[in-house]
């Protein structure tokens, strides 16, 4: 990514700069996710007219995060989980991997988790609602070119905790959070709950919590997303900190600007300026005049599909050859739901959609006790947003190693997409 120079002195510089070996999973050649696609299939059926929001106008007011079993037609959601869309976040994972070679406890480390921090929203920029994920769902992503592994699982039945662990060149990122969706007439606010840490190997780590996402236009005009609060982006090894203000939407065409700073103990440094779009790019501005471009989004896709998906959205639902094999019974690709929908073919969707969400009713009025994690320790003393609830236990890669192998079982995965008996899908 290129970037003008400064001659600032950062604030607190440290000699040292990180070393860490890459693992084997890096350097695996044949990983069958390095083969995925650039384009969805073309649509079979004549896309549907009627967009997702005004068939929610009767819900205005309520939090729909609460009501168990409500599922928008198929046809009008985009086909994605709410699971998958995590996957969505890791697209400008590489100037992760640039700030774990970069001093700890610098402002040049601090300034590149910031730039990946605010490219996070230009990633949530669609107006239509994912899939919902069941209780159990898992996503993963192998993918060595690129320099990431993870894992994502939703926690808990409605709404539930989306939680994510993701490993890359020198750093461990983790996640947990849940959404509360409330309409308010002619716009809607997602207000997610919960903690993002970006842990680096020499011991610092980064944290922030997510921000207000607005849907404007819900009944009327042409429907787009913003998003409004400060992100406050917070060092713990140096007292350094960055905090990124989102414009509040107003009347008008939207403007997605965003304007900062960086702290040093809690005190306002003059130098550098941060300021760009969320949806643009993100830059720094020094004392001398320099200009520094932190972080750039990547130009429009020459295959979005009817969905506006960039390249690495269209790969994330792909099944090359061989990654078949390696799946749980509950990796969000087994959804023929969400398959159909990819392929245009709105009523099959709508009828499998259907079937499953009766089938998973019934497993839970089944199950004999509370939904438990199958990949992700629960910590009930630790406070939403404040502390992980959920944290990555392991055993998953390892499983999947040994089904590359040809040996290993997925033991106490729920068969949430598959064709067994409803009370045997928890077994």
């Amino acid at each position: 990514m290129s970037a003008m120079k400064s001659t600032a002195t950062p604030i607190n510089a440290v000699a040292t700069t990180c070393r860490f070996n890459e693992p084997d999973w890096i350097q695996d050649t044949e990983e069958p996710f390095i083969q995925r696609r650039d384009r969805l299939p073309e649509p079979a059926e004549i896309p549907h007219k009627p967009g997702i929001w005004e068939l929610i106008k009767d819900f205005v007011g309520m939090d729909l995060a609460k009501i168990a079993d409500l599922s928008l037609p198929v046809a009008v959601c985009e086909p994605v989980t709410d699971m998958q869309r995590r996957g969505d976040f890791l697209e400008y994972v590489e100037l992760l991997h640039e700030a774990a070679h970069t001093p700890p406890g610098s402002l040049e480390r601090l300034l590149k988790v910031t730039g990946f921090i605010v490219s996070i929203y230009s990633c949530v920029y669609r107006p239509f609602a994912p899939c919902r994920s069941p209780a159990g769902e898992t996503f993963e992503l192998v993918a060595p070119d690129k320099g990431i592994r993870a894992l994502g699982e939703k926690c808990g039945e409605c709404p539930g905790i989306n939680a994510f662990h993701c490993e890359g060149r020198g750093w461990v990122l983790s996640a947990d959070e849940t959404n509360k969706i409330e309409f308010r007439g002619q716009y809607a606010n997602i207000r997610p709950s919960g903690l993002i840490q970006i842990d680096f190997h020499d011991g610092e780590s980064f944290s922030f919590n997510p921000l207000v996402t607005t849907v404007q236009h819900i009944i009327l005009g042409t429907h787009y997303i913003d998003h409004y609060g400060t992100l406050h982006v917070r060092s713990s090894l140096s007292g350094l900190s960055s905090k990124i203000k989102f414009k509040e939407p107003v009347i008008g065409p939207p403007q997605h600007k965003v304007k900062g700073y960086v702290e040093k103990d809690g005190v306002r440094q003059s130098h550098p300026l941060l300021h760009g779009t969320w949806d643009g790019a993100l830059k720094a501005s020094w004392q001398d005049g320099a200009e520094q471009l932190l972080w750039q989004k990547n130009p429009p896709h020459k295959h979005p599909s009817r969905f506006g998906f960039s390249r690495w959205a269209v790969s994330l639902n792909s099944m090359p050859p061989g990654l078949e094999a390696l799946l749980p019974p509950s990796d969000m690709r087994w959804r023929r739901d969400v398959g159909l929908l990819e392929e245009g073919k709105y009523e099959q969707a709508e009828r499998k959609r259907r079937r499953m969400l009766a089938r998973l009713r019934e497993a839970r009025e089944a199950r004999t006790g509370p939904h438990r994690p199958r990949w992700f320790d629960f910590h009930p003393e630790a406070e939403l947003g404040v502390g992980r609830r959920y944290t990555y236990k392991g055993g998953y890669f390892e499983t999947r190693d040994m089904r590359k192998r040809g040996d290993g079982e997925w033991k106490g995965c729920p068969d949430l997409f598959g064709e067994s008996p409803s009370n045997k899908v928890f077994s």
